[in-house]
């Protein structure tokens, strides 16, 4: 199994970073193998609306030169895709839409995917307590992801994490965060 893992924190080794870590560390210990990428340190650039992607012969590129190249190429090859983000503003980071918003290549000219379903899990952290707090957007998120072609699987959200190591101080994450490592690698 080949998960492409994308994270979508400004911080280095924040909470999300650590979650995600943790995750791939299991997966791999499972048979799986991964790349990751940290959005933050890449340069990309918003969609240009230029609708290259869907010109014959240009199918599931995009015409913006930048980062987002090996990302779709990785992509288009993962068996899963996990994307960590933290909660800002209601939502996952700039970093994380930006991303969102280059997937117009996974279309075809008629609305359908490219994509052979791969499976996306999202892992969210969020300062706030309360993990119900955003789940309108989590259910918002997870719709979009499918209409993308992704065969979606449950959200994780973490809870009361604001400072960059409260991650450490909730071990029952990690535990949470290994299984839904083997649950990915054996549905694989």
């Amino acid at each position: 199994m080949n998960i492409l893992a994308l994270y979508a924190s400004p911080r280095p080794q924040g909470n999300s970073a650590q979650l995600l870590n943790a995750l791939l560390a299991e997966a791999e210990h499972l048979g799986a193998t991964s790349k990751r990428y940290t959005l933050n340190t890449l340069r990309l650039k918003g969609c240009q609306a230029c609708y290259s992607c869907r010109q014959p012969g240009k199918e599931k590129q995009c015409a913006v030169k930048d980062d987002m190249q090996p990302i779709l190429a990785d992509l288009f090859a993962a068996d899963a895709v996990v994307l960590a983000s933290p909660v800002y503003m209601w939502q996952m980071t700039a970093q994380a839409k930006l991303f969102t918003d280059r997937l117009m290549p996974v279309l075809k000219p008629d609305y359908t995917s490219w994509l052979n379903g791969q499976r996306l899990l999202v892992l969210y952290t969020q300062g706030q307590p309360d993990l119900t707090r955003f789940a309108s957007y989590f259910e918002y998120a997870n719709s979009m992801f499918s209409f993308l072609g992704f065969r979606t699987l449950e959200p994780l959200v973490f809870g009361n994490l604001r400072d960059r190591n409260d991650i450490r101080q909730q071990p029952q994450h990690f535990e949470r965060v290994r299984q839904a490592a083997a649950e990915l690698v054996g549905k694989g």
